[in-house]
């Protein structure tokens, strides 16, 4: 997979992990083991993507960038892991509430990184950085 792909792919599957939650399709039993699976699926591109910039001439932005969704991929799974605990061992609707708020904002920010990077990635892929920016027609 190249990276371009694995970036789209962060941004399209975080999008069909929140709204698998949201809707929750298959009732509570099923949804939070395979959000699970579909949380490391979205990790491990979140590292696929950061090895793979780092590795490239881009500009040093789009690197930083990469490096945050990944960052935010990670926080994103102690996040998962807090409230999951929380539920388990019921620490209170205030704890769920506060952690809950943080993990969807936090997913929120990962699809907004990584559209980020995405984005900035292909135009410098496909050279547009260079070209010479041409006046806006009135």
């Amino acid at each position: 997979m190249q990276t371009w792909q694995a970036m789209y792919a962060i941004i399209w599957i975080a999008l069909l992990q929140i709204l698998f939650i949201l809707f929750s399709p298959l009732g509570n039993g099923l949804n939070w083991p395979i959000h699970a699976v579909i949380a490391l699926a979205i990790l491990g591109f979140a590292f696929r993507v950061d090895r793979g910039v780092r590795l490239t001439s881009c500009p040093d932005r789009i690197k930083r960038i990469a490096r945050t969704t990944m960052l935010l991929a990670l926080l994103q799974g102690v996040l998962g892991v807090a409230l999951a605990i929380g539920i388990v061992l019921s620490w209170g609707a205030g704890y769920f509430t506060v952690v809950a708020f943080l993990h969807v904002a936090n997913a929120l920010a990962i699809i907004t990184q990584a559209s980020s990077s995405a984005t900035a990635y292909d135009m410098w892929e496909e050279k547009e950085f260079q070209t010479p920016p041409t006046p806006a027609q009135a």
